[in-house]
């Protein structure tokens, strides 16, 4: 068998370059030159994240070896490596997509440390910041003393009594969100609701015009009181298009990154989300929250596509991991709960809003008061009968992105389905070294743990010891 490597990098004059390493002499079928310089084949680790449901971290990780006893290796001290695409490949068929995180070199030895492919998105996603450079009255950018330097908030979707930030306190000028597409719907002052004035067309008009007290007038994310307010100002707004599938897919995209159609297509059903952003948060926490917020889970295929989609009861399939093939087999859990055993009660969180208000005008009546004195609706589905076989069982408690109360109530009852039964954790460790696709079904079939007729499973993660011919599969159902 033959392992080879292949990375993306920059050379010392940020010239695009394909690096490839072999271990053994190959014979590309493109006829490029693999250098037949590597050791150790590879040590991986990677997974999918579905959050509460599975209790896995992802954790991807691993690191291939290069003889460099010659140095001439020496040149790639001088190469950008990290955060670029890598491809650890068996016989020419692919095992291990990966982002390299950097280059180690000792006396005769290059290390390339591997990452995870979603790594990169493991960072703060893009957001503008205040260049305090206002020279009142004139100015959207705040001043040196106050909102210098702070990241401009973000609308995705929609969002209900978020606070603004104040860009410009002469003419009491707001903003909600610094993207474009952003609409502002309402403005409350202490609860009261501002008539509002129209659209400008310019952020030049809205600098220009003055609203009549008791109004405001609008433009993209920004707006402008007629008037000091009583109290604390919040403001409703949403994007041109503030469904779940468009809403992620742009976010992934904003990283260089694609969702798959169908997943956009799928999330699409859930109706509007609220997502709003105010302070850093990494791309990759934003995209695992919308795969929280509808039970499922984000991975990534071979081909770098995001995939983000429902975690299903896992169902029979042709694909099988036959007795024969397995030299090991561990069960951790029988359950999502932390202590290992099923659930009997899902609460699901939507409806967010993002100021809860206690110091209201008078004039507020009892059902906004009720409204803005929470964050989030509940819904909660429950079986007593698992309670019953199970007095150890646990609860889970989910908040989401969704707007809509009938579709958290969908999924409140689709989780419960998946966590309120037997669910087997399992850890295969496998004769055969290739490694699966994450999020895929499989049959386990084996006369352990009652499994002679086949346990239909999910796999979840793997663990790939290359250099020992060494394989262990995560699956879960």
């Amino acid at each position: 068998m033959t392992w080879t490597l292949r990375m993306d990098a920059l050379d010392e004059e940020n010239r695009p370059v394909t690096l490839r390493f072999s271990l053994g002499r190959y014979d590309a079928p493109d006829n490029a030159f693999y250098d037949p310089r590597m050791l150790q084949p590879g040590l991986y680790q990677g997974g999918m994240y579905a959050g509460q449901l599975l209790r896995q971290s992802r954790s991807g990780h691993g690191q291939t070896t290069l003889n460099n006893s010659d140095g001439a290796l020496d040149h790639l001290a001088d190469y950008a490596v990290d955060g670029r695409a890598m491809v650890l490949a068996l016989n020419g068929v692919d095992q291990v997509r990966g982002t390299v995180a950097r280059l180690t070199f000792s006396d005769d030895e290059v290390a390339v440390v591997l990452r995870d492919p979603l790594e990169p998105l493991n960072t703060p996603h893009p957001m503008d910041t205040y260049a305090g450079t206002n020279v009142l009255p004139n100015g959207v950018e705040g001043t040196e003393d106050d909102i210098a330097g702070e990241p401009k908030p973000q609308v995705w979707g929609t969002v209900d009594e978020a606070t603004p930030r104040l860009v410009n306190s002469a003419q009491l000028i707001y903003q909600v969100s610094s993207l474009t597409d952003c609409r502002v719907t309402a403005v409350h002052d202490r609860g009261v609701a501002l008539d509002h004035a129209g659209e400008c067309g310019s952020l030049a008009e809205l600098e220009r015009i003055e609203p009549a007290r008791g109004t405001f007038k609008a433009y993209q994310g920004f707006i402008k009181l007629g008037g000091e307010p009583r109290g604390g100002v919040t403001v409703s707004a949403q994007q041109a298009d503030p469904r779940a599938g468009a809403v992620a897919h742009a976010l992934a995209a904003a990283r260089g990154y694609t969702l798959h159609a169908g997943d956009v297509a799928a999330l699409n059903g859930y109706g509007n989300v609220r997502l709003f952003l105010d302070q850093e948060n990494d791309t990759l926490t934003l995209l695992d929250y919308f795969a929280e917020s509808i039970g499922g889970y984000l991975s990534i295929q071979p081909d770098g596509v995001l995939r983000l989609r429902e975690l299903q009861v896992p169902q029979p399939t042709a694909a099988a991991i036959q007795d024969y093939s397995i030299a090991g087999l561990r069960r951790s859990s029988t359950g999502a709960g932390d202590n290992g055993l099923p659930i009997w009660r899902v609460t699901l969180e939507y409806d967010r809003i993002e100021t809860v208000s206690t110091d209201l005008a008078g004039d507020v009546n009892a059902a906004r008061r009720a409204r803005v004195s929470q964050q989030y609706r509940k819904h909660t589905a429950e079986d007593q009968a698992v309670r019953a076989r199970h007095p150890l069982a646990g609860e889970m408690t989910i908040q989401t992105v969704l707007v809509d109360r009938s579709k958290a109530q969908a999924v409140a009852g689709r989780v419960l389905q998946l966590v309120s039964v037997r669910r087997d954790t399992l850890e295969i460790e496998s004769l055969e070294v290739i490694a699966p696709s994450v999020g895929e079904g499989v049959t386990l079939i084996t006369p352990r743990l009652g499994y002679a007729a086949g346990r239909p499973l999910i796999i979840t993660g793997y663990r790939l010891n290359a250099e020992a011919d060494e394989l262990t599969i995560s699956a879960w159902g």
